[in-house]
């Protein structure tokens, strides 16, 4: 073989390997850019999912303070309505106890004058 056979041989070869080279650094890049954009949208998938479940988490304590004041209010009220009913039973028994006591001392001799409610 010639030289200048050698030497085109030489130069085809080099000139292969570097459109090789070229074409193995598109493909790594692409690849890089593949791996970058699938890792980006991992992160904002993460990100979202972490608002979403914050937000849940709000909305729930939300309804816990609601429902716990809900529950407070009933339970005053409740015991608002009970004291009224001891405090409306004791005004009824405190007057039919003036009543009776009123009854007493217009008699003669303060005795009772028997009712149905207390015959024996």
């Amino acid at each position: 073989m010639d030289t200048k056979k050698i030497n085109s041989k030489i130069d085809d070869a080099a000139s292969n390997a570097k459109d090789v080279t070229a074409k193995a650094g598109e493909r790594f890049r692409g690849v890089a850019r593949k791996v970058s954009q699938v890792a980006e949208t991992a992160k904002e998938k993460a990100e979202t999912m972490a608002e979403k479940g914050e937000h849940r988490l709000h909305e729930t304590a939300e309804t816990v303070g609601h429902a716990v004041t809900e529950i407070a209010t009933k339970v005053v009220h409740a015991a608002q309505e009970t004291a009224e009913k001891v405090v409306h039973g004791a005004k009824e028994l405190a007057h039919k106890a003036q009543h009776r006591g009123d009854e007493l001392a217009g008699k003669p001799g303060g005795k009772l004058k028997p009712d149905k409610r207390n015959a024996p």
